[in-house]
């Protein structure tokens, strides 16, 4: 199994991916423009080890994981043909994309392949590089997006299977880029759910709670549409996974009306 040697680097294969919060550099702007800075760097200090351990699952884990403000690297040496890696690193990097998205941080971010050396001081190699550019050019949105390379080693392992699993952990948004499915998390089995109805009534529940968050970030940003934009791509991506998995459930989905901007006639307070 290679790994990433802490005395002796070199580079390794690796699954690699680089997630930044959207929004945050004006944030900090802002927070240390009008005094509260030790409140918010306080929040995003607890808020990001809370849900780091999603990405580490335990010491046994190979791979590692630098933070720096409201930016993550990770990095996942392969073994073998990488599927379990990427499987790994596919629904780890969702479940803390849900999970910030519910504390109202939302994250966009860049996935590749390639050459990677991680350690206490330093993060190198070329697909750090490729995720980085992926995050920066073509994620765009508050999503996580997959490039041409990861692509093509997951197209192999979906061709392996009659029903791949990892056919539901991604969709392909209409400029073609694929993107990771991270509301699919709901369906995570918990232990302590005792029923079927109860795990329903849960996923549910965190559907309410993405909207809640959504809408909230829709209010907050109307006057600035290039952010607002943003959070209409999240709301649009919640309205399709609320229509496919829920679609008894009405109370679940954004209303058409705050993703849209409609113009207005001259009133007598604009001449």
């Amino acid at each position: 199994m290679q790994k990433y040697n802490q005395e002796s680097p070199m580079l390794v294969n690796s699954i690699v991916c680089t997630i930044d919060i959207l929004g945050f550099s004006q944030m900090i702007v802002d927070s240390c423009k009008d005094g509260y800075g030790d409140d918010l760097l306080k929040e995003i200090n607890f808020i990001i080890n809370k849900n780091k351990q999603c990405i580490i699952k335990n010491k046994y884990s190979q791979g590692k994981i630098k933070i720096y403000t409201d930016n993550m690297i990770i990095g996942y040496p392969i073994k073998d043909d990488g599927e379990a890696e990427l499987n790994e690193i596919l629904d780890n990097v969702s479940e803390y994309q849900f999970n910030l998205a519910l504390e109202g941080f939302f994250v966009r971010g860049g996935i590749s392949v390639g050459e990677f050396y991680i350690n206490e001081d330093i993060v190198f190699g070329s697909a750090l590089l490729d995720a980085h550019h992926v995050e920066s050019n073509l994620a765009c949105y508050p999503r996580i997006v997959l490039d041409d390379k990861t692509i093509s080693r997951l197209q192999r392992y979906i061709n392996n299977y009659d029903e791949a699993p990892q056919r539901n952990k991604i969709l392909i948004d209409n400029d073609g880029q694929w993107f990771l499915n991270y509301l699919n998390v709901i369906f995570k089995h918990y232990t302590e759910c005792s029923n079927q109805y109860e795990f329903e009534q849960m996923q549910i529940n965190l559907l309410l709670k993405h909207k809640v968050k959504l809408e909230e970030m829709l209010e907050q940003n109307k006057n600035n549409i290039r952010v607002w934009d943003k959070y209409v791509w999240v709301a649009n991506y919640h309205n399709y996974f609320c229509d496919i998995h829920f679609a008894e459930e009405k109370q679940l989905k954004i209303a058409k009306k705050n993703l849209l901007s409609w113009p207005r006639s001259i009133a007598d307070g604009d001449i």
